[in-house]
């Protein structure tokens, strides 16, 4: 499987989304996380999406892995959580 640069994967994707029709107002919430996790790559010089850059990116900036473990995540974090996983499902395909 050959991996795409992590922009163009968020590309594809938003664009899979907005084909689904996913709102305006999720689509805003998944643009604001996309550009925090590219900030995030940009950090670390990565290039492509791993899913060792997704865990990393939910510790540093939202905590959630710690509290995934002690089930206690909110909403808004299991959101977060899901921006992230849906992004390596969707690479998978």
């Amino acid at each position: 499987m050959k991996k795409k640069v992590l922009k163009e994967l968020i590309l594809d994707l938003e664009q899979e989304l907005i084909r689904l029709g996913y709102t305006k107002g999720s689509m805003n919430f998944y643009r604001r996380r996309w550009k925090m996790l590219l900030e995030f790559a940009g950090d670390l010089d990565e290039l492509y999406y791993t899913e060792h850059l997704g865990l990393s990116f939910l510790e540093n900036c939202f905590n959630i892995l710690e509290k995934d473990l002690d089930g206690t995540l909110t909403q808004s974090e299991v959101q977060n959580l899901r921006v992230i996983r849906m992004l390596g499902d969707f690479q998978l395909q």
